[in-house]
């Protein structure tokens, strides 16, 4: 079976996406034959890297809609803006504030610049070990200490939907008039949902990225780049853009966000209107739960659905599992306490009832039999891997053998933050691998991240220290995807050679 035929399968399952991409597969959105569209740039059809045409009256459309100096389609996601917007505002070698909780594709352009970071360390909440915002005094005092800064980049909103203040941020880093980029590669509905936080453009951000993939009706790899300002040449965006973008941009994506914003002036008001009131019904009935629980902080924003599972006994991989195998549910993304479900304007209020009955199901089961319940798990069959996680148990057990059950008095550290080279040097130094229980007091060669999301806990050129080692090691024992490590099955880990 080919790869069209598993995907043609696997949209005839029955399965609901609780995940990206936005369009959710619903067949309200259509396109005709993809062939039929499949073209290149022949006379009238414009061309996007130098747009004369239909394709600059749709960009200009787009600046309208999000008010906006210029507003850039991308064929290349988010990373492809981010790349972008890095490269405009910095030189090679320059310094760059970065939340230390950006997306993978902002550690790209570090190396690829060969950029010095500096960290902005985001506090957690202390019952989920989630990331939170990034606050104005941490950039004021960053700039305080690193006044040659080029730029300042975060993320808000984050995976699980985590908003910072946005223009507090803007006025901090325009105090140095440096810009400030935002990666609200998660908040492309914000323009369009009243209810939903206020866009980055709307704050005194200076470029943001947004994939329009992710939670609006439109194919992946579709996002925007938006220039709010005019600290940013708009000369620098087009050089970059004309990098990083491929040189023979699908038609078929470019026709899909055309498509998508063409809805959204005509029925976006009113379709978000029933979609809040989709996402309010959720939550009445998620407030019936007994076990599980949905974490509502101020300071996140309302389409992402984190379902917590810390009274049920269940991991947050155990409930998807069950999702997945007994309600034929696929949610975007699960943590060890915890299960994310992506929602857009694009589901229906079968897929809300779907996701919330199966939910009451388990959590009333759970509360009878105060017991656990797991199916739908997948045994890992690799036996270096088996090995690998009998020493992970090992080593975990000592790393943390003061640690008192469930005493959160001292708070572990999301990220390792002992950065001695940049990301650069160390990737561009003489490596070995070695075992990974031997590795701490080394520096990394590589980057470890749960994907999703994407974000790095440990990246080149940092010391590794003895939790994150048992971080990386406990990580494989869930069977997690780590990504990053090229030689984790193996057990092993690049390290710089010293």
């Amino acid at each position: 079976m080919n790869l069209y035929e598993t995907l043609v399968k696997y949209s005839r399952s029955g399965i609901y996406p609780m995940h990206m991409p936005g369009h959710k597969r619903n067949p309200a959105f259509f396109m005709e034959n993809p062939y039929e569209l499949d073209v290149t740039e022949v006379e009238g059809l414009d061309n996007l890297h130098q747009p004369e045409g239909a394709l600059l009256h749709l960009m200009e459309q787009m600046s309208r809609d999000y008010q906006t100096e210029q507003t850039y389609l991308l064929v290349n996601g988010s990373t492809g803006g981010i790349l972008t917007a890095i490269s405009a505002c910095c030189q090679r070698g320059a310094k760059i504030l970065m939340a230390r909780n950006c997306h993978r594709s902002v550690y790209h352009a570090v190396y690829l610049l060969e950029l010095e970071p500096v960290y902005l360390i985001p506090d957690a909440d202390p019952a989920t070990g989630i990331c939170l915002g990034i606050s104005p005094e941490q950039v004021r005092e960053a700039l305080r200490r690193h006044p040659d800064a080029a730029c300042a980049v975060i993320t808000s909103p984050t995976y699980e939907g985590v908003v910072s203040d946005i223009r507090g941020l803007s006025e901090a880093v325009h105090e140095k008039n440096i810009p400030l980029i935002v990666d609200e590669a998660h908040g492309a509905h914000f323009a369009w949902d009243e209810k939903m936080p206020e866009p980055a453009m709307a704050q005194g951000a200076d470029l943001v990225v947004e994939s329009i993939h992710k939670t609006l009706p439109a194919f992946t790899q579709t996002a925007l780049l938006h220039r709010c300002g005019q600290r940013v040449p708009e000369e620098r965006i087009r050089r970059y853009l004309d990098i990083y973008q491929s040189s023979s941009p699908s038609y078929i994506l470019m026709a899909g966000a055309a498509q998508c914003m063409d809805w959204l002036r005509r029925q976006g008001k009113e379709a978000f209107a029933l979609y809040e009131k989709r996402l309010e019904r959720f939550r009445q009935q998620a407030g019936k739960w007994r076990m599980l629980s949905l974490w509502e902080p101020s300071c996140k924003e309302g389409s992402k659905l984190v379902i917590l599972t810390g009274k049920s006994g269940l991991t947050g991989g155990q409930l998807a599992g069950r999702l997945r195998a007994e309600y034929r549910i696929e949610t975007e993304m699960s943590a060890p306490g915890y299960v994310l479900a992506m929602t857009s304007v694009a589901d229906t209020d079968e897929g809300f009832e779907r996701l919330a009955d199966a939910l009451a199901a388990i959590d009333r089961e759970l509360s009878l039999s105060g017991q656990t319940v797991v199916t739908g798990r997948n045994p890992d069959t690799d036996k270096n891997m088996n090995l690998l996680v009998d020493d992970a148990n090992k080593y975990i057990s000592e790393d943390h053998a003061d640690d008192s059950a469930g005493d959160n008095s001292e708070e572990k550290e999301l990220f390792c933050q002992s950065q001695v080279l940049t990301i650069y040097e160390a990737m561009e130094r003489p490596w070995e691998a070695v075992p990974i229980e031997e590795s701490a007091g080394r520096i990394s060669a590589e980057y470890a991240m749960v994907y999703p999301p994407g974000v790095p806990f440990l990246a080149p050129g940092e010391r590794i220290d003895s939790e994150c080692r048992a971080r990386i090691m406990d990580c494989l024992r869930r069977g997690e995807n780590l990504m990053g490590l090229h030689e984790a099955a193996a057990g092993k880990i690049r390290v710089v050679v010293e």
